[in-house]
């Protein structure tokens, strides 16, 4: 696996892998990417608003996630498709494709740091144990901000660097986040009404990203049923999944077969994590 990462024969002690310079060239280009740079301005321009009233989480908590996430997913879509077409200039050193994937996901850190920034930002304003959560605990609080902020700002991106490997179509990731942000919203209606029904939970949470909480304009707080840590496992592990994706292009023989190994892993403890997250403390605020 060492030997993929190496520069070539013309490498010397002392120099850089491969890796480094590309994931570095490919993180430059990212930072000055307008549609990166957009989401960035829409979160810090939402972040200083005015929180005056009666705040409603569910309402607020999800712009991070669109803009970083969705936006940064769009970025990077087209930030793999660049440096595919421009792979057959990149491939005179002997450097691996899953190599160059790697180099594209590594990018994915300066969404994921945003989206800490943003958490950060978000609970000097709403600190966690405020009236505004409900009556989750603080641990489940901890887990529904990381999971609605701060892991979909990395998951969206990966999400980008796999469509980007794998489809050719100009506008897959924005269809992508038409479709993920459509069942979102299509199967969080029922919730509105079912509150506590554990098939309308299971496809709710059978998302990158859920609402555990409605407030209505009112003080009284609606909660949803749901684990809030198994649920951020099973985010992470859909991260983990969109990354492997992204490797198995192009990958062959020993390499190629322990992304396979590791993609089942994957899809193992994903199924896991989806089960336990609406079968264990599935009650609010157990």
């Amino acid at each position: 696996m060492s030997a993929t990462l190496a520069a070539g024969p013309e490498a010397v002690p002392g120099h850089h892998p491969t890796f480094v310079p590309l994931a570095a060239r490919e993180l430059r280009r990212f930072v000055v990417n307008p549609v990166f740079l957009f989401a960035v301005a829409m979160c810090v321009v939402i972040g200083i608003g005015d929180s005056d009233g009666v705040v409603e989480i569910d309402e607020v908590v999800g712009y991070p996630a669109v803009f970083l996430g969705g936006f940064g997913m769009m970025a990077m879509y087209w930030l793999t498709r660049s440096m595919r077409d421009s792979e057959p200039v990149v491939g005179v050193t002997p450097t691996t494709r899953p190599v160059r994937t790697a180099a594209l996901c590594a990018v994915a850190i300066v969404p994921f740091l945003c989206g800490w920034l943003a958490l950060l930002a978000f609970v000097r304003v709403f600190p966690v144990g405020s009236p505004v959560y409900g009556d989750f605990s603080a641990p489940a609080q901890v887990a529904i901000l990381v999971g609605q902020i701060v892991v979909p700002s990395l998951g969206g991106p990966l999400l980008g660097v796999a469509l980007g490997r794998w489809i050719s179509f100009p506008g897959a990731a924005f269809l992508a986040f038409l479709l993920i942000f459509g069942w979102v919203e299509l199967v969080t209606i029922p919730s509105l009404t079912h509150p506590d029904s554990a098939p309308i939970a299971a496809l709710r949470l059978f998302s990158p990203f859920a609402f555990f909480s409605l407030a209505d304009n009112s003080p009284d707080i609606t909660l949803w049923r749901g684990a809030p840590w198994f649920f951020l496992g099973w985010q992470l592990a859909l991260c983990a999944i969109a990354a492997l994706v992204a490797l198995l292009r192009g990958a062959e023989g020993r390499v190629r077969s322990r992304i396979v190994h590791a993609l089942l892993i994957a899809l193992a403890v994903a199924a896991i994590m989806f089960v336990l997250t609406n079968t264990v403390g599935a009650v609010p605020g157990a």
